[in-house]
């Protein structure tokens, strides 16, 4: 047992440690537990830790006091536990020298990766390739890198897969193909990627492919010599000069005529090119990163896109969900902007309201992040209230709604029924105003109406989801997508009682 690999779990409810300690068993390794935060940093000091799972929300000490702690003594490294959502916890973690952050509920693939990446130790069931990242200690300078993606990105599943995604391409000198729509963030995640990487000192060249005329490509690409052709009055370097020992982001790839594609692509192939009218060939040292915002596949069955160029491309692909998948990432999102607007346009907004957010979370977002960007500058200039709140009407207004409009713009989707409800919440809940106290004109309090109606729903999802479940906890937090101390706070209010988890 001298060479098994030890991971300390540190929560402060049992059932998470022992779901987390299976899970650890489950891939390979020795789990250690500590309810608390001085005994985590007691094992520490007597038992050899090869890695630490560190809940930041504890009685004691908080995860981020003992994540300090761990870096003023140790060396171990350190995955923080973060809520659910709660993308200033990931952020702030690695911002305090966190090697790595999951948020809860776990997808069980990126924990083991992130696990395994910690420990330099190889994935099975990736490609052999891929199954190896090299530890590197975490700079500080990176840490704020992947501290400003999570907030520009948001912590739910589907972004956190892209983060992910980032942190494991980002070390080696694959070339990346970036798939999403227009506004998802390519170029945010191509910068991340430039930062993360060993070229980071070099330039970050971008190229907008669809910008160009057909006629300059070439030259913008390889440059010219001086009388390489008419109107060569000197010589020109090209992006691939430009981008030598960084970076070069090919943005709209898809915009590229197919000739210029099969020169591109023996230039990705070969790793040389030569500038238009020149003879010596030079060595390309950038990293290459494409992206597309339509599917090159379906160009390639139309014959506008060369399939090996696209499969030289495609050595690691990443694709970037839309906003209108992710709309668990709307709040932080929405936070995130506003604090941009008090930094840089010093305004005085403090935050957004309940109904204003809950509009913006029924958008279908065509634009994705860039247009909730937009709508939130717009909104600050049409209406706040004079707490510094975005209301509701701003946020209407800018949807071209009437502020007293009862419905809501867009994406609303079908009216739920009773028959499509019934999976969760039981539908046969009417409602009688005679339950509730009634004042002396017969009025009856909207918020207690509104309560009692939302602890009812909550005891009944809960109740059936656990069945559906078979009192797997753990299971129910993620297809709820809520934190799992959240799931057990809510079932100890409702007093729902459950067997623990089964084993994940």
């Amino acid at each position: 047992m001298t060479d098994a690999i030890t991971v300390l779990i540190v929560d402060d409810m049992e059932d998470a440690r022992w779901a987390l300690s299976t899970f650890v068993r489950k891939v390979g390794f020795v789990p250690l537990q500590a309810e608390t935060g001085r005994d985590a940093l007691a094992t520490l000091s007597t038992q050899r830790v090869d890695a630490v799972l560190l809940d930041v929300r504890m009685p004691d000490l908080s995860g981020h006091e003992v994540l300090e702690q761990i870096r003023k003594q140790h060396d171990t490294p350190v995955i923080m536990l973060t809520g659910y959502g709660d993308t200033q916890d990931a952020a702030a973690s690695l911002r305090r020298g966190a090697n790595d952050y999951v948020t809860k509920p776990y997808d069980h693939q990126l924990l083991e990766r992130s696990l395994r990446r910690v420990l330099a130790k190889p994935v099975p069931w990736l490609e052999p390739e891929s199954r190896s990242v090299p530890r590197v200690l975490m700079q500080p300078e990176e840490a704020e890198t992947l501290a400003c993606l999570i907030e520009s990105m948001g912590v739910g599943t589907k972004a956190q897969r892209v983060i992910h995604a980032v942190k494991h391409v980002a070390p080696t000198d694959l070339t990346v193909l970036l798939h999403g729509e227009t506004g998802t963030g390519k170029e945010l995640v191509s910068r991340a990627i430039h930062d993360l990487s060993s070229q980071r000192a070099g330039p970050f060249i971008v190229l907008d492919c669809g910008a160009i005329p057909e006629s300059l490509i070439e030259s913008e690409l390889f440059g010219h010599k001086k009388g390489a052709f008419t109107g060569a009055v000197e010589s020109h370097p090209g992006v691939f000069d430009l981008a030598q020992g960084g970076t070069l982001f090919l943005d709209e790839i898809s915009s590229l005529p197919l000739l210029m594609q099969t020169r591109l692509m023996r230039v990705v192939e070969a790793r040389e090119f030569r500038r238009i009218g020149g003879t010596h060939t030079r060595r390309l040292t950038a990293r290459i990163i494409a992206a597309s915002n339509v599917s090159l596949v379906q160009m390639i069955q139309k014959k506008e896109f060369r399939s090996d160029f696209y499969y030289r491309l495609n050595e690691y692909p990443v694709v970037l969900p839309p906003l209108r998948e992710r709309k668990e990432d709307i709040p932080d999102l929405v936070r995130h902007f506003l604090d941009i607007e008090r930094r840089e346009h010093r305004t005085s907004v403090t935050g957004i309201s309940e109904e204003g957010l809950d509009l913006l979370q029924h958008q279908d977002w065509p634009g994705n992040v860039r247009e909730l960007r937009n709508a939130i500058r717009h909104a600050l200039v049409l209406n706040m209230d004079q707490n510094g709140m975005v209301t509701a009407d701003a946020i209407s207004q800018h949807f071209g709604l009437s502020p007293n409009t009862s419905g809501y713009p867009r994406d609303l989707g079908p009216t739920p029924t009773p028959q499509t409800s019934r999976s969760l919440c039981d539908a046969s809940c009417p409602l009688h105003l005679n339950a509730f106290p009634q004042g002396p004109d017969g009025q009856v309090p909207f918020k207690d109406i509104i309560d009692a109606v939302r602890h009812s729903a909550e005891r009944q999802i809960l109740s059936r989801m656990l069945e559906q479940t078979n009192n797997n906890k753990a299971l129910a937090a993620r297809l709820l997508q809520i934190d799992y101390k959240t799931l057990c706070s809510k079932l100890k209010f409702h007093k729902i009682l459950g067997k623990r988890d089964a084993p994940v």
